[in-house]
């Protein structure tokens, strides 16, 4: 997720507690936002007051270039929160707000949700049944006798195991064009719960350590390089 924010350590903070993964990028001004906007961009939010172009009016360039992210206003003003509706905002937060930190995780909350609903689902035969699931919930799948294990983050941040009885080297064909990546004859992960990369070992949300193979080191290593220079 990237973000134009007036307070970016609330955001990073939300994100540390659930042990989920963002990218933040930061602008100082409305005009800064549209020279460098992103259609990647998933939640925006938008200062009111800012010089020469105002969280209203970037956020009216925004809905006139067909960003489909969710925008957030952040002011001191409560009276301007009905200009937000006229550009579909979907929260206006007060900046005095003794609960702000609370209402920026029920905004975030709201978002996260939202997009999952909308992301489109993929169906795995999983002993017991059909898997119906967004894979952005997919932490990483597991080859181990003779089975797959499909490892979910629930929103509880609670981990849960879904078996199949199939071949990894199937399960990655099917999931690989969706940002999922081979590092071991074991293991296949998505790419955006790599956290960090040590010699031949994966390191994924939770402290989930996963063994490297030399086969898939280089690749695993060049692409946790590329990601971190993101931030």
């Amino acid at each position: 997720m990237t973000y134009f924010i007036w307070k970016r350590n609330l955001i990073e903070d939300y994100f540390k507690t659930r042990d989920l993964c963002c990218k933040v990028t930061t602008f100082e001004s409305g005009i800064e936002l549209t020279k460098d906007f992103r259609e990647d961009y998933d939640v925006i939010f938008l200062d009111v007051a800012m010089e020469d172009m105002d969280g209203l009016e970037a956020a009216r360039w925004l809905r006139d270039n067909d960003t489909k992210a969710f925008i957030v206003f952040l002011s001191g003003y409560p009276e301007y929160s009905l200009e937000g509706y006229k550009v579909e905002a979907h929260r206006f937060l007060l900046k005095n707000d003794e609960n702000l930190e609370a209402s920026l995780a029920e905004c975030l909350d709201s978002a996260i949700d939202k997009m999952q609903r909308d992301e489109k689902k993929i169906e795995l035969a999983v002993q017991g049944g059909t898997l119906s699931i967004a894979p952005s919930k997919i932490v990483y799948a597991e080859s181990k006798v003779h089975k797959v294990i499909i490892h979910v983050l629930e929103a509880s941040g609670k981990m849960r195991e879904y078996y199949m009885y199939d071949r990894l080297d199937c399960v990655q064909e099917e999931l690989a064009h969706l940002g999922f990546m081979r590092i071991h004859q074991s293991y296949l992960i998505n790419k955006d719960y790599l956290t960090n990369v040590y010699r031949y070992k994966a390191e994924l949300v939770q402290g989930i350590m996963l063994g490297i193979s030399k086969k898939y080191y280089k690749d695993a290593e060049d692409y946790y390089v590329r990601k971190r220079g993101e931030f």
